[in-house]
């Protein structure tokens, strides 16, 4: 009898399934061995059945696929609109307090005044006549000493003794050590005593006695001190004779009131300013201007106009079907919560302002902002510098509601249309806002679709096993119906064989 041969391809190896275990199956091991034996009908019945598998199962990976790619792209879409969104948010942040408008500059004679100026100050002119300035006092003393070294109590301690108004009450006391009894032991003393006092050494070039120990106090009348000494000899005060000075305080008129200062640094006269007197013009007065800086205004106000087209290009990309831009492109086409931000955004920039101060103030086009159809925003900074120069106050009224560091929590408070601007987009970027949300729904999604597909290995397996014990069964009946006849053929060509001699 004849051996029968099956017929197989090599390059009709099965494909493994995506993330299927490496460890064949017992009918796809039997499978294997059978045809390795030549034996069966000669079909791949497991090239049939991966086929089969792979078959049933493009369709439902394909659309788990999409879905996976669809979440994906709404996590990157949320994503780069936060980043947008927080843009937007810091540019409102930087015009709607009161003090991102106060900034001053001012103009004096820098000879005789000059001046800072705080979030309480306003634009107006200021006279100012210095009279005198505030002044420390100085006393001088001649010790009878040939050099810094020299003895003055014959190397005994010293005690010096301090009084005035400087030290009221029973005033305080320097002890000189012993063996520091000397002009520059006195100074050293002094300096390292932290009662306000300074002193140092003066050598005058005279024949005998050339040194001299000057010691200064603190300006103001209330910093007149007194200083002598017990023991020792500190000699003779010359205050009198044109080498010493008495304490004093600065004495000034601003607008018309007289003033009188301990030191050379005012405050508190001109609301918001701090003075530095430099020097005097007794009778005569001097003009301090404070102008509003608006230059940063305007810087501020085109900063908000390329964060908000910034965001409003980004929206267009992510919702177009055709766009180009790279990650984020058509990632949220459809997607209703970008057209919600997207209305919402337009709305804070072209409502009323909650503060209006007038009807002629009250829309940010009132000061040369516009938003045109396509929902781009310019700034007529011709127009915005008017407004800001010549109606500076309700302009800054128009954006924050004269607010300074207003909680976003205050929403029934009237913020103007910077301050609830800022106060609706912390309630978008908040993490129980739209975009986080979304982007936490998204991602969840993302976790079940990857589920989905474990799922759908697993089944496809349990399908393969199957599609492969049924297809070897079937290979073996017809291998052994193909052996039968194959033998009955041999046999009866063998009979024909003897009847025809052939």
């Amino acid at each position: 009898m004849a051996t029968t041969t099956s017929v197989s391809s090599s390059a009709n190896s099965p494909t493994a399934l995506p993330n299927a275990g490496s460890t064949p199956s017992a009918a796809k091991t039997a499978a294997g061995i059978a045809k390795s034996l030549n034996a069966g009908s000669g079909i791949d019945t497991q090239s049939l059945a991966d086929s089969l598998v792979a078959a049933e199962r493009a369709p439902k990976q394909a659309a788990i696929d999409k879905n996976i790619k669809k979440n994906n792209d709404v996590v990157s879409g949320m994503s780069a609109l936060k980043y947008v969104l927080n843009n937007l948010k810091t540019a409102f942040d930087d015009l709607k307090d009161v003090s991102d408008y106060k900034n001053m500059t001012v103009s004096s004679d820098q000879s005789l005044v000059t001046a800072t100026a705080d979030n309480g100050a306003s634009a107006g002119s200021h006279s100012i006549v210095v009279k005198s300035l505030a002044l420390g006092q100085r006393d001088v003393f001649s010790p009878q000493a040939a050099t810094p070294t020299s003895s003055l109590n014959g190397g005994a301690d010293m005690t010096l003794n301090l009084g005035g108004n400087a030290f009221p009450g029973n005033g305080k006391t320097i002890t000189v050590s012993g063996g520091k009894d000397t002009p520059q032991g006195v100074v050293d003393a002094i300096n390292n005593a932290n009662l306000g006092l300074s002193a140092y050494l003066v050598n005058t070039g005279a024949v005998s006695n050339p040194y001299k120990i000057v010691v200064n106090g603190g300006t103001g009348t209330n910093n007149a001190f007194t200083l002598s000494t017990s023991a020792g000899s500190l000699g003779t005060l010359n205050a009198n004779a044109g080498e010493g000075q008495a304490a004093s305080n600065a004495d000034l008129t601003v607008d018309g009131v007289q003033v009188s200062s301990p030191t050379n640094t005012v405050s508190g006269v001109i609301p918001g300013v701090s003075l530095t007197l430099r020097g005097t013009n007794y009778p005569q007065a001097t003009s301090l201007v404070l102008t509003n800086d608006t230059s940063q205004v305007t810087t501020r106000v085109n900063a908000l106009a390329t964060a908000y087209n910034d965001a409003n290009n980004l929206m267009n990309e992510v919702t177009n079907p055709k766009s180009t831009l790279a990650t984020y492109g058509a990632t949220m086409v459809g997607n209703s919560t970008v057209q919600m931000l997207r209305d919402q955004m337009r709305q804070m920039v072209q409502d009323r302002s909650d503060t209006a101060p007038s009807n002629n103030v009250a829309y940010l086009h009132d000061i040369g902002v516009q938003i045109d159809s396509k929902g781009v925003m310019s700034v007529d900074n011709a127009k915005l510098d008017t407004a800001v120069n010549s109606d500076f106050s309700n302009t800054v009224k128009l954006l924050t509601g004269n607010q300074e560091q207003l909680s976003e929590y205050a929403i029934s408070t009237p913020a103007g249309i910077a301050g609830v601007a800022s106060r609706k987009l912390s309630a978008m970027l908040a993490t129980t806002g739209s975009l986080t949300t979304e982007s936490t729904n998204a991602t969840n999604n993302v976790a079940k679709y990857q589920d989905d597909l474990k799922t759908l290995d697993d089944r496809m397996q349990r399908l393969l096993d199957r599609y492969t014990k049924q297809f070897a069964a079937m290979d073996s009946i017809v291998g052994q119906s193909k052996s039968t006849q194959t033998g009955l053929t041999s046999t009866f060509a063998g009979l024909m064989a003897m009847y025809t001699n052939k």
